[in-house]
């Protein structure tokens, strides 16, 4: 005797109703926010909140791109990003290797938590303890004093401010980057070795390649956080080594709406703009391995 299944009574919601219920949250905390600052940044850029009597135009954007001063911060910016970028990827390509190889647990934890656990730590405390062992008469320049060299300058300018920012964002570039690394089986490693590759031809031709999506990914991170970073290069800086971030803050102190509109338009643009290489680059990069 055959059982019969019995007929389910109600009704069942259309694959886009529970599209937009499963979105609808996420929308409406971050999308809506988003736009409606961009509606209120450019509405200030414009002069259309302006209440001097300067009038709606384009005046705050011409006094802006009109001063070379702003286009000589605007490249400072980025290159301390850039750099900033390029130094931490360097840095954590070889320490999610690392991690990749370490097979005993204690060992393991024991390094992830050094590694993760400055994130637990605030920003600002971090900058100021890079401060003092920076300092002429810090940790730093004592160790370099033993062995007879320097004191050096390292606070006050941009190595200071990329030394700092480099530790803030070393662990988000570990994390992607050691993400494509346990995706890639070893075989493949072992088959070029056993066919008289170098280690470094391995590196070259095998490793890097297949590992490169992940670190275009930390590359996009570590710029993103780096070009908008405030804290660090105020403290570290400062005063002397003056970015975006930091002149948008200033304008803000002085109630200058419509210039920090202004700047927060352009620091956004511009981050954008190089995330948008970055991800074309690496759109790029899966087309070549497919």
């Amino acid at each position: 005797m055959t059982a019969v299944a019995a007929p389910v009574h109600g009704r069942t919601l259309s694959r886009g109703m529970r599209l937009a219920l499963l979105l609808g949250p996420g929308f409406v905390l971050i999308v809506l926010p988003f736009v409606a600052a961009m509606i209120l940044l450019g509405a200030y850029s414009l002069n259309l909140r302006d209440t001097t009597g300067s009038g709606i135009g384009f005046s705050v954007w011409q006094s802006f791109l009109s001063d070379q001063f702003n286009w000589q911060v605007i490249w400072r910016s980025v290159r301390i990003a850039a750099l900033s970028t390029l130094i931490t990827v360097v840095i954590a390509y070889p320490v999610a290797a690392a991690l990749l190889r370490v097979k005993n647990r204690f060992y393991l934890i024991f390094a992830y938590v050094a590694l993760f656990s400055p994130l637990l730590v605030s920003v600002i405390s971090r900058s100021y303890g890079w401060l003092l062992l920076l300092s002429d008469s810090g940790f730093v320049n004592q160790m370099f004093g033993m062995v007879g060299l320097g004191p050096y300058r390292m606070v006050f300018n941009e190595t200071g401010v990329m030394i700092a920012i480099v530790h803030v964002v070393l662990p988000y570039a570990v994390l992607p980057i050691l993400n494509i690394m346990t995706q890639i089986p070893p075989i493949y490693r072992e088959a070029a070795l056993d066919l008289g590759a170098s280690g470094w031809t391995v590196f070259r031709k095998v490793s890097l390649p297949l590992t490169l999506p992940g670190v275009i990914v930390a590359a996009e991170i570590i710029f993103a956080l780096s070009i908008s970073a405030f804290v660090t290069p105020s403290l570290l800086g400062g005063g002397r080594v003056l970015t975006l971030s930091r002149m948008l803050y200033d304008n803000i102190g002085l109630i200058e709406w419509g210039m920090a509109a202004v700047q927060a338009i352009v620091l956004l643009t511009t981050a954008l703009a190089v995330l948008l290489v970055l991800e074309r680059t690496n759109r790029s990069t899966h087309a070549a391995r497919q």
